[in-house]
């Protein structure tokens, strides 16, 4: 199969081998799923913004409380101060607990609109230094709310807060300029705050309008790259099956006539010596090997069958696989040795994993040279059970790296890079994962990970 196509085909996902095989599957990202996620990383940088801007401004404000002599202004900066400190810190512990799920973007921005708007009354209302801070938050709002909600924070909560604050300012009976200011009575009884509400009522629904008109750039963004990602998903998938199909059409018409080459190399075998028997001994081992290839080529060309899920006890695996593999590690001078620690019971496809480990410990001893050690382990938690196999081999070249687990791609001399790939495959079929990591000690380290209770991936 094409190297770059089976790479491209690892980066799709955990399950990509299901999916490429599987007609008219989709990545289980889509623009909801995007959108969802961002709106929680802004959620996230939302609380954490608050955790610094709410002291601060809640120090300034305190400061300009101390020095302004009237009493409900001290009263209403007091009082906005203390209940956005305790809402903040509230909703941070909230959000250390349960997540951005347990948070409310319209809720958090629509309190931090409420207390500065609060603020601003109290220091100055539309002549207040702190008016610009609405005019951001109304921008951050209109991009990270839905349009509705926005409009509804413009008209009830807002523009209703600058037109009240005009009226305050024109009925003189309450200045809302702070005495720190100076005297703004002319100020306030001319035409000036009906302007400014004016002004501000435009610059808010402006930046309210440009706020909603970004998101919705971004959603089409987002939308139409989804599209495109899934027009090129189809190609490749449909072009993967196609290449899976005729590699396995070429493997089966292969296994016949290595078959009958196979069967005539016994029979000659029986009638000479010599050279003759030394020749006829290597072809019949190089068609072996040829059938083993072609038997993993057929095994990754198939769609991955249904798990045969039951409980089993890890330890039994590895014992069963250790117990398979003494004869050919003998025969290799290399010892094997198995860590089996408490009981490790998971429900998995017995048959399938214990490929994934003939496969692991073969390599191995591959790698090992004689008089090493290939260790087995088995550890586990609560969630999930490790198995490892540990050579004393050369260990992963630093050029492969992940590409170890591409079809293909091997550093065995008669290697066919299928093994790791068919081994990953299972592995995520069983919602584990396979990873082959270099040891301190110098080899590798191939750890299989597979949780305690095994639901095969939907297609």
């Amino acid at each position: 199969m094409d190297a770059g196509l089976t790479r491209g085909a690892d980066k799709l996902g955990p399950a990509w081998l299901e999916r490429l095989l599987v007609p008219g599957t989709r990545h289980p990202n889509d623009a909801r799923t995007i959108r969802q996620g961002a709106r929680e990383q802004a959620l996230r940088k939302l609380v954490r913004l608050r955790l610094v801007v709410a002291p601060a401004l809640g120090c300034v404000a305190l400061t300009f409380a101390f020095f302004e002599p009237t009493t409900w202004r001290r009263a209403l900066i007091g009082t906005v101060v203390t209940a956005m400190t305790i809402l903040t810190f509230a909703e941070w512990a909230r959000f250390r607990r349960f997540g951005p799920e347990a948070l409310g973007i319209a809720f958090n921005l629509g309190v931090m609109l409420a207390g500065q708007l609060g603020l601003i009354a109290a220091t100055g209302g539309l002549f207040s230094p702190l008016v610009p801070v609405v005019v951001v938050a109304g921008t951050l709002s209109a991009i990270l709310l839905e349009p509705r909600t926005q409009v509804l924070f413009v008209l009830t909560l807002t523009v209703p807060a600058f037109w009240a604050m005009a009226f305050v300012h024109a009925g003189g009976e309450v200045s809302l300029v702070p005495r720190l200011f100076g005297d703004a009575a002319g100020l306030e009884r001319g035409p000036a705050p009906w302007i400014a509400a004016t002004l501000y009522t435009v610059m808010v629904t402006a930046t309210s309008r440009v706020g909603v008109e970004v998101r919705l750039l971004f959603e089409r963004l987002v939308a139409d790259s989804m599209r495109e990602r899934d027009r090129v998903l189809d190609l490749h998938a449909e072009q993967s099956r196609t290449l899976a199909a005729v590699s396995a059409e070429i493997a089966h018409e292969l296994k016949n006539p290595l078959a009958s080459v196979k069967g005539l190399g016994a029979l000659v075998a029986k009638g000479v010596d010599g050279k003759t028997a030394e020749r006829v001994g290597v072809l019949r081992r190089e068609v072996d090997r040829m059938q083993a290839i072609l038997e993993e080529l057929l095994t990754f060309s198939r769609p991955l069958v249904p798990l045969s899920t039951e409980a089993v006890d890890a330890r039994d695996l590895m014992e069963d696989v250790l117990r398979l593999h003494e004869g050919l590690a003998q025969e290799r001078g290399v010892r094997l040795t198995l860590d089996a620690g408490p009981a490790a019971v998971l429900r998995c496809d017995p048959r399938k994993v214990r490929q994934v480990l003939i496969n692991l410990v073969q390599n191995a001893l591959d790698a090992s040279p004689r008089g090493a050690v290939v260790h087995l382990a088995v550890a586990g938690d609560a969630d999930d059970v490790r198995l490892s196999v540990i050579d004393a081999g050369a260990g992963v070249s630093p050029e492969l790296g992940e590409r170890v687990f591409e079809p293909g791609v091997t550093s065995k001399e008669h290697g066919s890079g299928m093994g790791l790939a068919v081994s990953r495959a299972l592995a995520r079929q069983h919602g584990g994962e396979l990873a082959l990591d270099a040891d301190e000690g110098g080899g590798a380290v191939a750890t299989l990970t597979l949780p305690r209770e095994v639901t095969e991936p939907s297609p």
